[in-house]
């Protein structure tokens, strides 16, 4: 079950005074001195279990900044146990991409890798695509549109050769010796609008690096380089996202 938190911030504001007279500084001629005061935000909640709002007794409906949250009870569902609470982050609303980004090379990329150090190094511009995780990328084309994505270092190449998709399993990772690349896009977003998620992204194949280490360090590279020029990963990586 997923149980969820909904907050919602509240605000307190300090104005200042219009003119500086007795009334505001209590005062004549001695130095003023003024000091800010401040009041804790008090912060709306909303609880969920299981996709149906708590109400009632003992279902908190505020709680206060940089004070501690009471807590509902323990949820029951029948076959599951409780795993406590979590704050809900709204996913990105489901969307297609336009047809010309896959005939279209993009004019720059981004990357995130692994490893970095003599093993190489993420892209001097993962702000741009607010690459904060290690294994992501990004490609933007000329007219401004943004898709970003994951790359995966798995234990298999699931029988596949390049621009191949397939199944990369569960198990990857530099620890975990994988040094088979995979690539997939996961969210687009259009010039200037809102970034949406692109449903059920299919993982492309790249090729396998030499060792593990190679692939920790260059598989977000390789994932970003292909999707900018290669038009036959980036029909296989997109497949049925695109717009008709």
């Amino acid at each position: 079950t997923i149980l969820s938190l909904f907050i919602s911030p509240s605000y307190s504001y300090i104005t200042n005074a219009s003119n500086c007279d007795e009334d505001v500084l209590n005062t004549t001629s001695a130095p003023a001195s003024l000091e800010a005061n401040y009041s804790a935000n008090r912060i709306n909640t909303k609880w969920y279990s299981d996709g149906t709002r708590l109400t009632g007794a003992g279902i908190p409906g505020t709680c206060t900044y940089d004070n501690a949250l009471s807590l509902p009870a323990a949820q029951t569902k029948p076959g599951y146990a409780f795993g406590g609470w979590r704050v809900h982050v709204a996913a990105a609303p489901a969307c297609t991409i336009p047809s010309t980004l896959v005939s279209t090379d993009g004019s720059s990329y981004g990357y995130k890798n692994d490893r970095t150090g003599s093993y190489g190094a993420d892209s001097d511009n993962t702000s741009d695509y607010n690459l904060t995780e290690d294994n992501t990328w990004g490609v933007t084309w000329s007219n401004g549109d943004k898709v970003t994505g994951e790359a995966f270092c798995s234990t298999t190449d699931d029988g596949k050769s390049y621009a191949q998709t397939g199944n990369p399993g569960t198990i990857g990772g530099y620890a975990a010796g994988g040094r088979y690349c995979w690539c997939r896009a996961t969210h687009y977003t259009a010039n200037n609008a809102q970034q949406c998620s692109l449903s059920s992204p299919a993982w492309v194949f790249h090729r396998g690096r030499g060792s593990a280490s190679d692939c920790a360090a260059f598989c977000a590279y390789n994932c970003a380089s292909s999707v900018q020029y290669g038009s036959d990963f980036r029909a296989a990586m997109f497949g049925s996202n695109v717009a008709q």
